[in-house]
């Protein structure tokens, strides 16, 4: 892309014209896709958020347009601004479907970490996106269930503080999750043990969901 049109698409990225129109547009010219990713790196405004709702949205329903930038948006995931972060996070569970050349395997470790991190926000978006990356890379399925059996014992902090609020959340999401790839799962006794304890949560949406969990799945097993 040359310059002149570089800048022409800047200024108009920064005038954050209609959101769907210009998903369409870059759907139709991918070549925009790097200019939106200096602006998520470069843009000291709100023009960086509007970016990375484009990119996301493209990663959903063309995911192989944004895969050549896949370490572009891994490096996202460290960013010190939460938006980003979780836009990034969401970006590639989407990226998953498309990973032909085994990308995620350098980030595993870092990207489901993050279940465990402190910040429920981003341990949620995390968790609930993981079924993308278990139905895309069913390798993985094991090791991620482990994790999600465990999110009763983490800590989680709200304001400095531990919440068990945010905790029976993050077992909301787990449970949500849980209900998407039930059936590829390995340790379905323990998926629904986990239901099973969740049923006593004392948030009312959580047990509700856990109790329907069970009633959909348990009388196949």
């Amino acid at each position: 892309m040359e310059q002149k049109e570089k800048d022409k698409l800047l200024e108009k990225i920064q005038g954050k014209p209609d959101l769907e129109a210009f998903v369409r547009e870059v759907l139709q010219q991918p070549e925009y896709i790097p200019v939106l990713f200096a602006l998520i790196k470069n843009d000291p405004g709100s023009a960086k958020f509007y970016c990375e709702k484009v990119i996301r949205i493209v990663s959903e329903r063309h995911p192989e347009l944004v895969y050549p930038y896949f370490e572009e948006v891994a490096a996202l995931i460290g960013s010190p601004n939460s938006f980003i972060k979780w836009g990034a996070i969401i970006t590639l569970s989407n990226l998953a479907a498309v990973d032909t050349e085994n990308k995620f395997a350098s980030i595993y470790e870092k990207y489901f970490g993050l279940i465990a991190a402190d910040a429920m926000v981003t341990a949620a978006n995390v968790i609930g996106n993981a079924w993308k990356i278990i139905l895309s890379k069913p390798e993985y399925e094991q090791d991620i269930t482990k994790r999600l059996l465990r999110i009763p014992q983490n800590t989680y902090l709200y304001k400095g503080e531990p919440s068990p609020e945010c905790r029976n959340i993050l077992c909301g999401h787990a449970i949500d999750c849980f209900d998407k790839y039930f059936e590829v799962a390995h340790d379905k006794n323990g998926i629904l043990a986990f239901a099973s304890a969740q049923t006593h949560n004392p948030r009312k949406q959580v047990a509700k969901k856990a109790a329907a969990l069970l009633k959909k799945h348990k009388e196949g097993c």
